[in-house]
């Protein structure tokens, strides 16, 4: 499969690696920043002065930008737009909002392309291991079709409604995980002023009914201060954003202040692991 493929960032960059391993046409864009580009280059991938010009090679286009801000600046920019190949396949995978994906959507369709709204979870270890989730909004068929390509990246598929479904769904996974956040912060600041040893903890937690993801995954990180970025807090604090607003009109006390509390720490590490919000907490 011949992929133009936009978006090269923490989560991008390994991705469209697995890609070329397994033996995938990729076809990226100069950036700003070369050394993505260099890299993928030198594994094989084919580079063009604009995204137009990859979009047009390409019967498969995968997006994963970092917010509705570059979807629509970048996705709708008439020329890209305008070189896309009636047929082809958009798998936009951005955490963006589902208006934005439905706009989207909606624009690609109108010239005879076909799309799925794909938004990933799993963090930059499951984009290198290739074990992401994807919560997929879009028709079943143009998921088989795109099965192949999708394997490369993920791990497991879950086909959750219409378009925007699945940016819908990612919204509310990163709503949960920001909370998760907090709360395990919470509780290792308790156990830390207990004394309670750390990993017979985590070993009991994950066995019983306060367990998370997170705090099995990040316990050890918070503990050691180590924040270096897999998901940058900014982004995290985006996504809680897109969540609250999806919810307007509901009553969301947790969610509002964990994203007061995001907005406090992405003032001073809005750029590390969105893990760094602890800092609010463990003084």
């Amino acid at each position: 499969m011949e992929i133009a493929f936009i978006g090269l960032g923490a989560m991008g960059l390994p991705m469209a690696k697995r890609l070329i391993k397994a033996e995938h046409g990729l076809h990226i864009i100069k950036h700003r920043n070369p050394l993505p580009v260099e890299e993928l280059a030198g594994m094989g991938a084919t580079v063009h002065e604009h995204t137009a010009d990859a979009v047009q090679a390409c019967d498969m286009i995968i997006s994963i930008l970092p917010s509705d801000k570059e979807m629509e600046s970048v996705l709708l920019e008439e020329s890209v737009l305008e070189s896309a190949k009636p047929g082809a396949l958009l798998l936009e995978m951005t955490s963006g909002s589902p208006q934005m994906m439905k706009k989207v959507a909606k624009a690609y369709m109108d010239k005879g392309i076909r799309v799925l709204d794909a938004p990933v979870s799993g963090g930059t270890t499951g984009a290198e291991q290739g074990t992401l989730t994807l919560m997929i909004g879009g028709k079943q068929e143009d998921v088989e079709e795109a099965k192949l390509v999708m394997e490369a990246m993920g791990k497991n598929f879950f086909l959750v409604g219409s378009y925007g479904a699945g940016k819908a769904v990612k919204a509310i996974n990163q709503l949960l995980a920001a909370v998760h956040m907090l709360a395990s912060s919470e509780a290792l600041a308790i156990a830390e002023s207990l004394e309670v040893d750390l990993n017979m903890l985590n070993e009991v937690v994950g066995k019983s009914s306060g367990g998370s993801w997170i705090f099995a995954n990040k316990l050890k990180a918070v503990a050691d201060g180590q924040f270096e970025p897999g998901f940058r807090l900014n982004l995290m604090k985006k996504d809680v954003g897109i969540a609250i607003k999806e919810g307007e009109g509901i009553s969301l006390p947790l969610s509002t202040l964990a994203y007061q509390l995001y907005e406090m720490a992405a003032l001073t590490d809005g750029d590390q692991d969105f893990a760094a919000v602890s800092k609010l907490i463990r003084k």
